[in-house]
């Protein structure tokens, strides 16, 4: 299976040669036959919008897969080893109150019992503060990332269609440049 980054990398190539051989492509014939057709900009800015859209998509898919895999995990983890929760101070009060009242009565199987179980639910407790503190930060750092990949593919498109419109518009003052300076290297 290919990696995030080289899929992203294909969306990219794609979508940057779409909009490169834009220009190549004819307008409907509804539209070519306008007195006044739409300008190369305006094929070039739908087209923008079409990538952003597509690609602001698959990032909030992503972003939400993120988010269904944390859930998910940390259902897993409340669940443990016994799927049963910490216990909380009431629960820790009752269940020393218990071994004492057992104790009282001369029943030291139901204090050893009462004990254990206590013991044993706090042994279940989840991870410390510091491990679900840094699972918190990998999903904000995950989703960040993809939010970041997001904004470069964006500007990478949007180079890509500036570029192949303004090129028609810069080419004939660039072009004497470019043979001069050729011109200069060949010599």
């Amino acid at each position: 299976m290919a990696q995030t980054g080289e899929l992203l990398g294909v969306w990219f190539l794609l979508l940057g040669l779409g909009a490169a051989f834009l220009h190549r492509l004819r307008l409907p014939g509804a539209l070519a036959e306008l007195p006044f057709p739409p300008p190369a900009e305006a094929r070039y800015a739908l087209y923008f919008l079409l990538a952003v859209e597509l690609r602001l998509t698959i990032c909030a898919a992503r972003v939400r897969a993120l988010e269904r895999r944390a859930r998910r995990a940390a259902a897993a983890r409340r669940a443990g080893p016994f799927a049963v929760a910490p216990p909380g101070l009431l629960e820790v009060g009752a269940g020393v109150g218990k071994g004492v009242a057992e104790a009282v009565m001369g029943n030291f199987l139901g204090v050893a019992l009462a004990g254990g179980a206590l013991l044993l639910r706090l042994a279940a407790q989840p991870d410390g503060p510091k491990v679900t503190a840094r699972r918190a930060s990998e999903k904000r750092r995950a989703v960040a990332r993809e939010r970041r990949r997001a904004a470069w593919f964006i500007v990478g498109v949007g180079a890509v269609c500036v570029v192949a419109v303004w090129l028609p518009l810069v080419q004939p003052r660039l072009a004497p440049l470019f043979r001069a300076g050729m011109g200069a290297l060949v010599r």
